[in-house]
């Protein structure tokens, strides 16, 4: 559904079939995006995809209706004039920390974004395992930049904040594990008879059980999280993550990096090819505004990957 700007679309009823909702050219103020929150908090609204390419954003809370929590998969944000700051309030729907986000595609073309924003969306991509594609064509972005997104792509070190915050969930998990089976004693007991000692598992009812499981997973951090599902590498003192294998597009075109990434994309691409499952890494990459025959050799190597993975599939 598109929407213009005659329309004060947020007095009528909506209908409830609409996957894609269009807001492009629209004036849009706070109250409308208020009210967009509301609607796309709603256990009825179906609303998968989500367009609000070339509205100015800079100087509004367009937060308000891009919470983790929404049903939102797919999100144009290009030519919202966000710039790094714009990214900086942009990261909390990208943050798995909360297990909600299910955001998979994420646009933000022409936004005057820097290397700054671009570190900041690759630090967030450390740990999210939700978004497959990313644009960030024609904004600002130079060496470092370029440099901080690709290498969240490969091998890379957790940092001691990261190191911390895995060994704290680790002990909260193991005492929240602790408290639930202290409870599940208490309760075997309380079912088992004064002379009987021994505690009997089936004393528990199935209701009984899934209460306490319930509770388990409430309490307890999302086992989805990278740095707690066994995945990490670990090196004497030092973890190490594999890289982020679930971004397959990613267009960085036409931005202000030097041929040097393009070096940097081959490496990835080798990396990945060696150590990927069938599906996973990157399968498509846009890099227009460099020499074509790099572009050539980078685009060798996908066909090859994607070869790979078709070969892959029919021994499967």
């Amino acid at each position: 559904m598109k929407l213009y700007n005659n329309m004060h679309w947020y007095e009528q009823e909506l209908s409830k079939t609409i996957t894609k909702l269009s807001l492009t050219y629209f004036e849009v103020n706070q109250e409308i995006l208020n009210n967009l929150s509301n609607y796309l908090k709603m256990e009825e609204c179906l609303v998968h995809e989500l367009v609000l390419d070339r509205i100015n954003l800079s100087n509004l809370n367009y937060l308000c209706c891009l919470t983790p929590d929404i049903k939102v998969k797919k999100l144009w944000l290009r030519f919202c004039q966000l710039k790094d700051k714009g990214v900086n309030y942009l990261l909390d729907i990208l943050d798995e920390t909360s297990g909600k986000t299910q955001l998979n595609s994420l646009y933000l073309d022409c936004n005057g974004i820097t290397c700054e924003g671009a570190k900041k969306i690759a630090q967030i991509l450390r740990t999210n395992r939700t978004l497959k594609s990313l644009s960030l064509a024609r904004n600002l972005i130079k060496d470092e930049g370029a440099f901080a997104l690709m290498s969240v792509l490969s091998k890379f070190q957790l940092n001691s904040d990261e190191i911390d915050w895995k060994s704290t969930q680790e002990q909260k998990s193991n005492r929240i594990l602790e408290y639930l089976m202290d409870i599940l004693a208490q309760k075997l007991k309380e079912k088992n008879s004064p002379s009987n000692d021994s505690i009997n598992c089936a004393g528990l009812t199935s209701i009984e059980l899934a209460s306490l499981k319930q509770r388990a997973e409430n309490m307890i951090f999302p086992h989805t999280h990278p740095y707690l599902t066994g995945q990490l590498l670990k090196s004497e003192l030092n973890y190490h993550s594999p890289g982020n294998f679930k971004i397959e597009y990613l267009n960085i075109s036409y931005n202000r990096f030097s041929s040097n990434i393009l070096s940097v994309i081959e490496q990835i691409f080798h990396y990945q090819q060696k150590v990927c499952m069938a599906k996973e890494g990157l399968r498509n990459i846009k890099i227009e505004g460099f020499d074509k025959k790099q572009i050539e050799r980078i685009n060798k190597l996908i066909e090859g990957k994607l070869r790979l993975d078709n070969r892959s599939k029919k021994f499967r």
